[in-house]
């Protein structure tokens, strides 16, 4: 015997067309996620620059001295990009506030009457 119920039509019924909104919260993109990856990819390409001038540096000299400061400067940028990796994933970035001092000076600037 056929059922007379009325089709799925996408309301109530059908728990795949009901979204939360702690999901679309999740799926929303953040407005400052650009910068932030642009604030962590400069961090990273510069902590990378440093560690190299430290080796660099180390082949340069060749005293044992120098090592270990080339491993002192190697940890303490390792520690720098771990810090920030861990302040992002927290949504504490610290490049993203530095950020945000540069373009409130820019726009403070801008706003003031007879400057540039």
């Amino acid at each position: 015997m056929m059922s007379t119920s009325a089709p799925n039509t996408g309301t109530d019924q059908d728990p795949a067309s009901q979204v939360s909104p702690t999901v679309v919260q999740h799926l929303s993109r953040h407005p400052s996620g650009d910068h932030q990856i642009i604030g962590l990819i400069s961090l990273f390409t510069t902590a990378i620059l440093v560690v190299v001038g430290a080796v660099w540096a180390l082949a340069a000299v060749g005293g044992w001295w120098m090592l270990a400061l080339a491993v002192a400067v190697h940890l303490t940028a390792s520690a720098i990009v771990l810090a920030e990796v861990a302040a992002v994933m927290t949504d504490q970035s610290l490049t993203m506030a530095v950020i945000d001092r540069i373009t409130s000076r820019r726009r403070a600037r801008r706003d003031r009457p007879g400057t540039r």
